[in-house]
């Protein structure tokens, strides 16, 4: 079942706790829907979140490189909810920052929220570079594309929110999937340096959120019946909603798996590499 979130401003629905409340509350309007653009709402995580905010009356831009799904959930829309759909490949950085901006043009260029969960991950035990092109390609190149994209809406309108999908794997490097880690790690280091970015100058009402969630049972994960602590989807889309509603900074989902992180990224080089020696 969907749960709606406050999307329509000025509603009687309690608001999250931000960590500037004028100031956000001064950059947006109480009476029009928010405008969401979703990069990757084709499936998993993506496709959750996006339904979650058409329930919810917002203007929704979809985008992906499968556009059926998108039209599936573009017919769900509410009375007075638009959605718009646009095919956008990630892997051609260039035309896909130029097709997100004509995509928000259909809204009148008002973005309030850039959600990103368009990535890959794969094993990659041999190191060979055809198998590991792909997810740099995705995960670095097209990436920086999009989230530079959003990053300069947001600081021409001063205000808004920036939200990606980053990985539990941005604590470690694991050996199993060198380049899915290393990429995962260079998303966090990079919306952390949006962060500082938007202190530094003094920018609010701008809110860039990091999302690492554990491991989730979507078409991404392969075999998780071998792995422990996996949620299901619906689990972790209502939890990285929540996150993205209380305009948080980093949140690792679940609570157990934002509990283990520390003890990952402080764990001894040889037991962590103990571990990982069976995927290998």
């Amino acid at each position: 079942m969907l749960h709606p979130s406050p999307c329509l401003k000025g509603g009687k629905t309690k608001r999250p706790t931000y960590a500037n409340p004028a100031a956000y509350a001064a950059s947006t309007s109480p009476r029009m829907p928010r405008t969401v653009i979703i990069m990757g709402a084709s499936s998993g995580l993506g496709y959750g979140l996006a339904a979650r905010y058409i329930a919810a009356g917002c203007h929704v831009g979809l985008a992906a490189r499968r556009t059926e799904p998108l039209h599936a959930l573009a017919q769900q829309a509410p009375e007075g909810c638009r959605v718009e759909v646009a095919y956008i490949d990630v892997c051609q950085p260039r035309q896909a920052a130029d097709a997100l901006q004509q995509l928000l043009s259909k809204f009148g260029g008002r973005l309030d929220l850039y959600l990103h969960c368009s990535g890959i991950g794969r094993m990659t035990p041999t190191l060979s570079y055809d198998d590991e092109e792909p997810t740099l390609l995705t995960n670095v190149m097209g990436w920086t594309a999009c989230i530079d994209w959003a990053w300069h809406i947001l600081l021409q309108q001063r205000s808004g929110q920036l939200a990606a999908i980053t990985s539990f794997a941005a604590n470690r490097g694991l050996a199993p999937a060198p380049s899915y880690s290393a990429s995962k790690a260079f998303q966090a280091h990079y919306l952390e340096a949006l962060r500082q970015r938007a202190l530094a100058l003094r920018l609010p009402a701008i809110t860039v959120t990091d999302l690492r969630p554990g491991f989730v049972a979507t078409p991404l994960l392969a075999h998780p019946e071998r792995l422990f602590w996996v949620l299901t989807t619906e689990q972790a889309v209502r939890a990285l909603h929540r996150a993205i509603e209380q305009r948080r900074q980093v949140a690792t989902v679940t609570r157990r798996w934002a509990l283990f992180a520390p003890l990952v990224r402080w764990a001894p080089r040889r037991l962590v590499a103990a571990i990982l020696r069976r995927a290998l």
